[in-house]
């Protein structure tokens, strides 16, 4: 007995091909669309981590004058570079600089011309943040201690905005 065997045109073979090639495309396309939203919300994560060890390092430092008894002038730390103040800095922490590094991508610097604490995501967005006074602010973080507080240019915009 001979097995049957398939009499399609070369052209319809051709074609079942074409369109399994084009499916495969179109759910690579999604899967790889996918995986990019994904790393951008896991480098999101890993900023606020970093935000929040940055900030329970400043607490320790307020803490460690406070228990000294040293002072601590909140005005001449407002603008003020917050990573000069902890022990434990994130690795990708490149330093102070007068401007934009001209390459790096996922990098913590200060902006000396600024005062800003600058984050460079991979996709170049720029996030900016301040060491501020919250004396007079509606809110702060949980992390806020001392009355100083590390927060984002676009939370002080809501603020005034609220006031």
């Amino acid at each position: 007995m001979n097995a049957k065997q398939s009499r399609h045109a070369p052209s319809a073979r051709s074609f079942d091909f074409a369109v399994t090639l084009s499916v495969i495309g179109i759910l690579a396309t999604l899967l790889l669309h996918y995986l990019n939203e994904a790393q951008s919300e896991i480098e999101q994560e890993i900023v606020k981590t970093e935000l929040n060890n940055l900030r329970l390092g400043l607490a320790e430092a307020w803490v460690h004058k406070n228990v000294t008894y040293q002072p601590i002038d909140i005005e001449a730390l407002k603008d003020s570079n917050p990573m000069l103040l902890v022990t434990a800095r994130p690795q990708n922490y490149i330093g102070e600089r007068s401007g934009t590094p001209s390459s790096g991508k996922e990098i913590w610097y200060f902006d000396t011309t600024k005062k800003r604490l600058i984050y460079i995501a991979n996709d170049g967005h720029q996030t900016q943040y301040r060491f501020i006074s919250t004396a007079g602010q509606t809110k702060a973080s949980l992390l806020a201690i001392g009355g100083m507080d590390l927060v984002k240019d676009i939370d002080l915009v809501k603020n005034k905005l609220e006031q």
